[in-house]
């Protein structure tokens, strides 16, 4: 009998929360999500600091964070992320915002990809959100 190696299976079941205050760029990123084949718990916040909350009462592996708000986005990921060193949560800047250097402060400050929403293919989101929950899972296992 000979076995050939199949590709792995790219089936992550992780939860999910969009925070965006535009409310076509929640609806539309968040059913985009949900109907990835990975198995993700999708949910919604319409501002920073009802996103915070989610993260206070449920377990949240995932953020997907638009800097562009009315609330400082940097903000929320400072109190997502207070640890860079061992952060608890996956955070993944997702914004319309195409500037280097704010890329360079979200990956300082603990996002662990950062996105600009129009060059962003629904498969690139899938693999960033997959990479950076197994990011996250591979350090609270050490």
């Amino acid at each position: 009998m000979v076995f050939t190696e199949s590709p792995p299976q790219t089936s992550t079941s992780a939860t999910v929360l969009v925070i965006d205050d535009e409310e076509a760029d929640l609806q539309y990123w968040s059913d985009t999500v949900r109907n990835f084949p990975s198995n993700y718990t999708v949910l919604r916040a319409h501002d920073c600091r009802s996103g915070l909350a989610i993260c206070r009462d449920r377990a949240v592996d995932c953020v997907l964070l638009d800097l562009d708000m009315p609330e400082s986005g940097f903000k929320a990921l400072l109190d997502l992320i207070p640890d860079r060193k061992r952060p608890e949560i996956a955070v993944i800047i997702f914004t319309r915002l195409v500037h280097p250097t704010l890329a360079e402060m979200a990956k300082h400050n603990g996002a662990l990809a950062y996105l600009v929403k129009q060059h962003t293919s629904a498969e690139e989101l899938d693999t960033a959100i997959q990479r950076a929950v197994s990011a996250i899972k591979s350090t609270l296992d050490h």
